[in-house]
């Protein structure tokens, strides 16, 4: 993706701001980044696995996020990319722009429960898929608007969570065997 297309966007992204959006973003990127959010999503996750009794799916899924923390966080440094200038910028976020660490998050962890062979019920996974998608898009949508990150930076966030959450899943445990003495 050429630079021009990401710096044409975001122009005409900062053109085109309502009050009335920027405030729901602002409020979806304070909620979004609040410990508290963080910890509420676990235990809902982790309350739904206990109901539905799925706990063998759960140790994927947080492999996924710590590979994906390890794998971004050294693209961040390695690539450090700025982000959008101030002055195409509602919201300031520090340090390296690509990937997307809001991009990535969400994507693992959508692609991860989506890709655990879990679901008994087609009609449930694709409602899960069309929420979770939906969650991932509003998430890298919001970003761009706010001015925290370049349409590159969302897409390459993007890849590199779904990335990780295949390579999670994939991911099979040896079996020691144990030899006739």
């Amino acid at each position: 993706m050429s630079q021009s297309l990401d710096l044409e966007l975001a122009r005409w992204v900062a053109e085109h701001r309502s009050a009335p959006l920027t405030e729901i973003f602002q409020h979806m990127e304070t909620v979004g980044e609040s410990l508290v959010s963080y910890v509420i999503v676990a235990v809902v996750g982790l309350l739904v696995v206990a109901r539905l009794r799925l706990w063998w799916g759960l140790p994927r899924i947080i492999l996924a996020l710590v590979i994906v923390v390890a794998i971004g966080g050294n693209m961040k440094e390695r690539i450090d990319r700025p982000r959008p200038p101030a002055d195409l910028a509602v919201s300031y976020l520090s340090g390296p722009g690509m990937p997307s660490s809001h991009a990535y998050v969400t994507s693992v962890v959508v692609a991860a429960v989506l890709l655990t062979p879990w679901w008994t019920s087609v009609r449930l996974h694709r409602l899960a898929m069309v929420v979770g998608v939906a969650g991932c898009v509003l998430t890298g949508v919001a970003m761009i608007y706010l001015g925290g990150h370049w349409l590159s930076d969302v897409l390459v966030g993007w890849a590199v969570g779904v990335g990780a959450a295949v390579l999670a899943i994939r991911i099979r445990p040896q079996r020691r065997r144990v030899q006739p003495t």
